[in-house]
């Protein structure tokens, strides 16, 4: 072989090195799940509850991360090896000026099976929270996927027989995160926001007079599509038929005269009862500081086959201005057929 030869063979040579790093510019070298942080995060945006509410819950959470098995194409929560501390801060408060007023005290747990929390195990998370200032901690402890701080709160505070048109709430925020051996963070930019909705308007639990044979079969017309078992429920089947306006949306609960054992203690008898959700349609702002206005809701309810079905309700509510005790909800929908317009009378 010639030098000319050798030559044209290193050029050649070079030249497809080069055709292969050109064509391998745009490859991203896979990285490996440890150097994904593991990033905790509060649960949920935003919640409220009524006026005479004495506890607010906040749920804080590992984030899922890629499931390398592939079995888990949401991703799967991988749970901390050692304890970490995150701090919080309760803030931007709404309706009042010093969090001591509204707030108590504090306690943290986490849920160990449907029946048993770490309270019930006597396992501390070493909650403190300073009421002068907002600031507080809690343990994060390994092995788990989510803590829930439960605040105490005074059921009188805002607790009026007024139509309150002001906004009354605060913001929880986490802020920091203690040192770990681990790469794990806190996302200081999603924020959960509490709001005290007012029980003069349309929040709160309202009950259908069972006994009440025009109102109980109004109610199984409007309910009877969703669920067969209230479509065949007797007035004497019911102790209590109550209906609460909530945070998120409606949620009918239907108590039986008819008892089971308690799942977490078969030794006790506790009543068997039908429940049907759904979520607003609308902005939940729509609601406050009026007695009247319009509802809609919608859920999704699995059949028997497996199959998914959404239905919706909407409709229209007037409290009476006399007695804010008293409400008339008249609600038409739609569900696998046609649910034609009923009208209810409800008490508080």
């Amino acid at each position: 072989m010639n030098k000319y030869t050798r030559v044209g063979l290193a050029l050649l040579t070079c030249g497809l090195l080069a055709a292969c790093d050109k064509r391998h510019d745009d490859v991203v070298e896979p990285i490996s799940l440890e150097k994904f942080p593991k990033q905790i995060v509060v649960s949920d945006e935003g919640d409220g509850d009524i006026e005479d509410e004495d506890k607010v819950s906040i749920a804080i959470e590992l984030l899922k991360q890629y499931d390398p098995s592939g079995e888990e194409l949401e991703g799967v929560v991988n749970p901390l090896k050692e304890a970490v501390t995150v701090s919080f801060e309760i803030k931007d408060l709404e309706g009042f000026s010093n969090l001591s007023d509204y707030v108590k005290g504090g306690t943290a747990f986490y849920e160990i099976d449907d029946c048993t929390t770490s309270e019930d195990e006597s396992v501390d998370l070493n909650f403190s929270l300073d009421l002068a200032t907002g600031k507080g901690s809690v343990v994060f402890p390994a092995g788990v996927e989510s803590i829930e701080i439960e605040l105490e709160t005074d059921e009188n505070f805002f607790d009026d027989k007024t139509l309150n048109t002001e906004k009354r709430g605060f913001t929880f925020a986490l802020t920091g995160i203690s040192a770990s051996t681990e790469n794990v963070v806190v996302n200081t930019a999603n924020e959960f926001a509490y709001l005290v909705l007012d029980d003069e308007a349309v929040f709160g639990e309202w009950e259908v007079d069972a006994s009440d044979a025009t109102e109980f079969a109004a109610f199984k017309n409007l309910f009877g599509s969703f669920d067969e078992s209230i479509a065949n429920l007797e007035s004497t089947d019911v102790d209590k038929i109550e209906i609460e306006f909530g945070y998120e949306g409606f949620q009918l609960k239907v108590t039986l005269n008819e008892t089971e054992p308690d799942e977490c203690d078969a030794s006790e008898l506790v009543n068997k009862e039908i429940e049907l959700e759904g979520e607003y349609g609308g902005y939940i702002e729509d609601l406050f500081a009026t007695l009247n206005g319009s509802l809609e809701f919608s859920e999704e309810i699995e059949q028997e086959d497996g199959k998914v079905v959404e239905f919706t309700l909407e409709g229209e509510y007037a409290i009476d201005p006399v007695n804010t005790e008293k409400l008339t909800l008249t609600l038409k929908g739609e569900y696998l057929d046609d649910i034609p317009e009923t009208t209810l009378h409800l008490k508080k």
